[in-house]
């Protein structure tokens, strides 16, 4: 009888932890990438960082604010959401993948950008989010 009390309230203080610490991620504050100090990275180093040593590059790059320079490769728009930039990185086939916040409606393929955001990673392209055009 004790070790069933001892084991249901061992469970029950692991269920309210759980459920806590769900509540906190999912309440906290988004961070605002203007106001984040980012690191200055142009499009071409980032993609050969990543294609060297990924693991390499998401020790200095991932969940990290950068300040991405780079050639409008492709504009993708989605209907629901404001537009992704993909930045040229030297690649036939893949770049920086920008995910922008707002709208962008000035911006054509070709030109040179420099873009704030949060790198997530890389998958075949490295992906910016939270992204802010900056010129």
């Amino acid at each position: 009888m004790n070790r069933k009390k001892i084991l249901l309230t061992a469970i029950a203080i692991i269920f309210a932890a759980v459920i806590g610490v769900a509540y906190y991620e999912y309440n906290k504050p988004v961070q605002d990438v203007a106001e984040l100090t980012a690191q200055r990275v142009t499009a071409v180093d980032l993609f050969k960082d990543y294609s060297a040593n990924e693991q390499n590059a998401n020790n200095a790059y991932l969940n990290k604010a950068l300040q991405v320079s780079g050639k409008v490769l492709e504009i993708k728009q989605n209907q629901n959401a404001p537009a992704q930039i993909i930045l040229d990185a030297g690649d036939p086939m893949f770049g920086i993948a920008c995910t922008m916040d707002k709208s962008q409606k000035n911006i054509k393929p070709g030109d040179i950008v420099t873009i704030k955001g949060i790198c997530t990673g890389y998958l075949n392209d490295v992906i910016i989010i939270k992204s802010l055009l900056l010129n």
